[in-house]
C-alpha cells in the first residue's frame, strides 16, 4: 500500500512533465506562426505601395519615399516595422533607355540563432511571396501559397 502511495505521485509526474513541454512548444509555435503572418502581411503591403508609387512617380521606392509618400504607415520609417523580422528593401533604379527599375525584400528572422521563423522574398518581377525554411529566400525559392 505505501509503495502504491509513493508511485502514484511520481507516475503523475512523469505523465505531466511531456504534456507541459509539448504546451509550452505548442505555445513557441503559434508566437512564430504569428510573427510570419505579420511578416507576409508586411510583404503584401509592400508591393502594393510599390505598384502605386511606380505609377505616379515612374520609380520604386526606399521606405523613406514610400512612407512620405503616405503608402507605407510611419513604423515603415523605424528600425523594426515587423516585431521579430528584419526587413531590407534593396531598390534599383531604372538605367538609361530601360522602362523601368526594379526593387527586392527580404524579411528575414530577427534573431535566427534563437527563434525559429521562415525567411520571404519578393521582387518587382512577379510581386509573389518566395519562401526558404532554412537560410534568406531569394527567386528561386518556392512560392508562398
Amino acid at each position: 500500500m505505501l509503495r502504491r502511495l509513493i508511485l502514484a505521485p511520481i507516475f503523475v509526474l512523469l505523465v505531466a512533465i511531456p504534456s507541459c513541454q509539448s504546451y509550452s512548444s505548442g505555445l513557441q509555435q503559434s508566437v512564430t506562426r504569428a510573427d510570419e503572418t505579420a511578416a507576409i502581411g508586411a510583404l503584401r503591403t509592400i508591393v502594393t505601395a510599390q505598384r502605386s508609387y511606380g505609377i505616379t512617380s515612374g520609380e520604386y521606392g526606399t521606405f523613406q519615399q514610400l512612407t512620405d509618400a503616405g503608402l507605407l504607415d510611419a513604423r515603415f520609417g523605424g528600425n523594426n516595422p515587423v516585431k521579430d523580422y528584419v526587413l531590407t528593401l534593396q531598390v534599383t533604379p531604372k538605367a538609361a533607355g530601360a522602362q523601368e527599375g526594379s526593387y527586392s525584400c527580404n524579411a528575414d528572422p530577427a534573431q535566427p540563432e534563437t527563434r525559429s521563423g521562415r525567411h520571404f522574398y519578393i521582387d518587382s518581377t512577379s510581386g509573389q511571396i518566395h519562401v526558404n525554411d532554412a537560410q534568406p529566400a531569394t527567386v528561386t525559392d518556392k512560392t508562398l501559397n
